[in-house]
């Protein structure tokens, strides 16, 4: 029996207009009636994630940055967080200028950094909820914060090979792909699946019990990790290889389809 449901957010629980359709809500609603606890998982702030999230029940905990802050839906108390330290900051910086590649980070009130405003921050959906601030060049800004994420604008075709040198040239740190031309950079002890694993935990709730839904790599932590993991019919092939359930339908009409099948 499914006692936890944690979802992704984009391309998953949110149809392609970036909204969660009453239909799916009022799912996740009834399952809340039956025990279940849903949880959001994603790559967003934590304002970005806690929008989406109250639309399925105040009860619903968040986790957010690809896992590097969780928080409780109820109450916005801080489950579990950890950061990219100033000084990875201003290698993985170095780096980007060398290769001339847009990167920004979020400060602690979860507003934007970036280095200037240019076409690079749009791309963010966070931007949509959040402000931002230009702070200059990050190698050399003297009040450098800690940040719970970062994001790599890239293009499309040369992810995956970026993604791999980054890899190689940053061990300490942990690389992602949310979207075809965006690499999220975390802490190496952050990741949805560990961040899946630390509220199973606190909830009570055994490995067996736990359901994920996502669409890309980045999810793929918490779709190894669940005793079910559910790739939605968008997913991309590498998270689909690894999914225990691939829907027939894509987005939100998908994570409708797992719930009819393996919660109602």
């Amino acid at each position: 029996m499914i006692k936890l449901i944690a979802t992704d957010l984009d391309n998953t629980l949110l149809d392609k207009s970036g909204q969660i359709p009453e239909s799916t809500a009022a799912l996740l609603r009834q399952a809340a009636q039956m025990g279940v606890l849903t949880a959001v998982a994603t790559g967003r702030c934590y304002p970005s994630a806690k929008g989406a999230a109250a639309v399925i029940g105040a009860q619903t905990p968040i986790i957010c940055y690809n896992g590097s802050l969780i928080k409780r839906g109820d109450t916005g108390e801080v489950l579990a967080q950890t950061y990219i330290t100033p000084e990875q900051i201003r290698a993985v910086s170095e780096f980007c200028h060398q290769n001339d590649l847009y990167l920004q980070l979020y400060d602690y009130d979860d507003v934007i950094l970036c280095e200037q405003d240019c076409e690079g921050l749009r791309v963010d959906p966070d931007l949509a909820v959040v402000g931002f601030r230009e702070i200059g060049d990050y190698r050399v800004y003297p009040d450098l914060h800690p940040t719970p994420k970062m994001l790599i604008v890239e293009q499309e075709e040369k992810v995956s090979a970026r993604l791999l040198e980054l890899e190689k040239t940053f061990p300490d740190l942990s690389f992602c792909q949310s979207q075809p031309w965006l690499i999220e950079v975390m802490p190496k002890t952050a990741g949805k699946g560990l961040a899946v694993a630390k509220l199973a935990e606190i909830f009570g709730v055994r490995q067996k019990e736990v359901m994920t839904l996502g669409d890309n790599t980045n999810d793929l932590p918490m779709i190894r990790w669940a005793g079910l993991g559910v790739a939605v019919g968008n997913a991309v092939e590498a998270l689909k290889a690894e999914a225990d359930y691939i829907c027939t339908a894509e987005r939100s009409l998908g994570v409708e389809e797992a719930l009819k099948k393996f919660v109602l």
